[in-house]
């Protein structure tokens, strides 16, 4: 899906770009960098199917007027579909965006979309923004040889399992890098806000994202 709105060209302390996306096999553009870490933060999140940024333009009534908002992120999943809003802390606080985006919610919820505003907050706090540039750069790594059924009866009669078993059953072989990039590639998952490291719990996912 390609934005509806053209992403804003260089302009004097203006940063943007793009990032290709391992999930939609696409270049997808940012406005800010904020933008790019939380496409990078979607990108290696399973239950999330598609991403596509500024996808549709909404209409909708404010202060007697007519407006238009054009969402920044639009995820789509087994949950629905979710429009995400990248905004600073210091303009989320701004008299107009209180007022506006609760506005915004409710158009959007008879639309049949579930809104969310992510500041830097959600999408640089710690341990997830560490881990998270532990695991993207493995995201675009050729997959190692991966049996899904021997971690499947690994977990059935463990009834869990960790990053250092996963290294374990792999092979004598297999390195932490490896046990990331099945994580980074959309095969297990884990808990993003937790400092990973070999004792980190995974999990198995399957197609789809789903367990």
């Amino acid at each position: 899906m390609k934005p509806v709105r053209q992403v804003v060209s260089r302009s004097k302390g203006r940063v943007h770009g793009l990032y290709y996306s391992r999930k939609v096999k696409r270049l997808l553009p940012w406005e800010s960098q904020l933008e790019r870490d939380a496409l990078i933060i979607l990108d290696l999140i399973p239950e999330v199917d598609d991403i596509a940024v500024q996808p549709f333009k909404l209409n909708y009534q404010f202060d007697g007027r007519e407006r238009v908002y054009f969402p920044d992120i639009l995820i789509t999943g087994d949950f629905g579909r979710t429009v995400i809003e990248v905004k600073p802390k210091r303009d989320l606080g701004k008299p107009e965006n209180l007022k506006r985006f609760p506005v915004i919610e409710t158009v959007l919820a008879e639309k049949g979309y579930q809104f969310e505003i992510w500041t830097e907050d959600d999408i640089r706090r710690e341990p997830r923004s560490s881990n998270v540039r532990s695991l993207s750069p493995h995201r675009l790594s050729a997959s190692p040889e991966f049996d899904a059924s021997r971690f499947r009866s690994y977990s059935e009669s463990a009834g869990s399992f960790l990053i250092q078993d996963v290294v374990e059953i792999m092979g004598e072989e297999a390195t932490l890098d490896d046990a990331l990039t099945l994580v980074a590639t959309g095969q297990l998952k884990l808990n993003l806000d937790e400092k990973i490291g070999r004792m980190s719990s995974v999990e198995l996912v399957d197609e789809g994202g789903r367990k």
